[in-house]
């Protein structure tokens, strides 16, 4: 089993992630994006899973309306 990574994009340079955390559980991270968009003022922002070329790579994004971007990823 592997590490899931939180990164967020700010909007001026969505190319460039920053870790924000690693953790075991992809729940805990999910759970830590909700509130860092909430933090942001976006309280509606949802999870959606983007499509991989790879089956065993996980990403799921979060976009806020301030243009942030959140992912977890597990490599």
């Amino acid at each position: 089993m592997g590490i899931f990574r939180l990164v967020i994009a700010h909007p001026c340079n969505p190319e460039t992630t920053r870790l924000v955390a690693e953790h075991l559980d992809p729940g805990w991270l999910k759970q830590r994006g909700y509130e860092i968009a909430r933090s942001l003022g976006d309280q509606g922002a949802l999870w959606k899973a983007e499509a991989q070329e790879h089956a065993s790579c996980l990403k799921l994004q979060l976009h806020c309306r301030t243009g942030h971007a959140l992912a977890i990823v597990m490599d």
